[in-house]
């Protein structure tokens, strides 16, 4: 058996150490959050959350999924049209019972306010059968964030998971932004046009 002097016991420790520190890989930064603009609709995704990944994204369609418990779920985001009449978000949200209500076993669950950056929205709840099974459907009302239009995220998914997805909905929601953009036809004019 060899002794060593409890000083060469502590350089011997303190150096293999060090060699774990260089060895280990470096540690690599988180990664940005990913921005997604839609400049047809107007709008921006500051940071898209982790839950979320973009399935299209052309045009005037946004779509998003997330995974999920049971299965992936769907968010859709569409702005309405413009028009010159106030748009009354708890009456589009009341309306929506209506929607759900007819759709096969549909059922309507009521519906809440939120208050999120771009103001106060409007949530609609519900379920209903497809061919696929049993989904559940959120859907929030909200004033476009630059134009006085309606603004509408509807978020399918399997049934049963409603409170984690609300929770996904209002996170996504947080983040929506006006996209500043110019009309289409000062866009594709050219400087000496």
């Amino acid at each position: 058996m060899i002794r060593l002097p409890t000083k060469s016991l502590t350089l011997l420790a303190f150096s293999i150490g060090l060699l774990g520190v260089a060895c280990r890989a470096p540690e690599q930064a988180p990664a940005s959050p990913q921005r997604v603009e839609n400049p047809d609709l107007g709008i921006a995704i500051a940071a898209l959350p982790e839950a979320f990944e973009v399935e299209v994204n052309q045009g005037s369609d946004l779509r998003l999924t997330a995974p999920g418990p049971n299965g992936a779920g769907s968010v859709e985001i569409e702005v309405g049209p413009d028009g010159p009449a106030a748009i009354n978000l708890p009456a589009e949200a009341k309306a929506t019972q209506q929607y759900f209500e007819s759709l096969t076993n549909g059922q309507y669950f009521g519906n809440l306010e939120l208050v999120a950056p771009i103001g106060s929205a409007y949530t609609a709840r519900g379920a209903y059968d497809r061919d696929d099974g049993r989904v559940g459907e959120i859907r929030v009302f909200a004033l476009h964030p630059n134009q006085s239009r309606l603004l509408t995220l509807a978020f399918v998914y399997p049934d049963g998971e409603s409170k984690e997805r609300m929770q996904q909905l209002a996170t996504l929601l947080g983040e929506i932004e006006g996209l500043e953009s110019l009309p289409k036809s000062e866009a594709s004019e050219g400087p000496g046009d």
